[in-house]
């Protein structure tokens, strides 16, 4: 073999290995960029759900401040359709935090979770139509519809209060006939509301 020939099969493989480095080189540095991208696509990603988060939580808050401030104001139509917009809420809080503890202490509460499913609904059908009546500018029809609305929150707040009381009572008997008498009766009389209040609560002279 000549001196030639030598060279060149000793400078092939040093070629080849020095390929190699280049490829893996290259594909180090897609990797390292795509990765890059990646992350700066998920950290944009989490911004972007944190900021809407954040202005959710920044628009329930002043959304309370609001009806705090207008629940004190000088004006009884002004005042009267936020005052009850937070009972509901406080009622609804009691009733959740009521059930909560009832099932964490293993005291039966039978169909009463959706009871008061249901009457968050109610309640929560009944907040709309007060901040509907809230935006009204003519001050006769804000009464008309304060009036019937507060008469609505006020059985409601009952039904929730009677809820509560149900619970109560589980937590000094086992007896769950009760129970269900109790769910049953607060599941008829929020239906009987709801089409009262879709048979009267939408005058066509509104």
């Amino acid at each position: 073999m000549s001196e030639d020939e030598g060279r060149l099969e000793e400078w092939q493989p040093l070629r080849i290995s020095t390929m190699l480095e280049v490829l893996v080189e290259t594909l180090a540095v897609g990797a390292g960029v795509l990765a890059t991208i990646g992350a700066g696509t998920g950290i944009a990603g989490w911004l972007v759900v944190r900021k809407v988060r954040r202005s959710r939580v920044i628009e329930r808050t002043r959304d309370r401040g609001m009806l705090a401030a207008r629940a004190y104001a000088p004006d009884r139509l002004t005042r009267e359709p936020a005052r009850l917009i937070g009972e509901l809420k406080r009622s609804s809080r009691a009733t959740h935090l009521a059930l909560q503890e009832a099932s964490e202490q293993g005291r039966p509460v039978g169909d009463l979770p959706r009871a008061a499913a249901e009457i968050d609904r109610a309640a929560a059908s009944i907040e709309n139509m007060l901040r509907t009546a809230d935006r009204e500018p003519n001050r006769q029809l804000k009464e008309e519809l304060t009036t019937d609305l507060a008469a609505q929150a006020k059985a409601l707040d009952e039904l929730s209060a009677e809820l509560r009381r149900s619970l109560l009572k589980t937590s000094r008997s086992i007896d769950t006939r009760q129970l269900d008498q109790a769910t049953t009766r607060l599941r008829g009389e929020i239906s009987a509301m709801g089409t009262w209040r879709d048979t009267y609560g939408n005058r066509p002279d509104w």
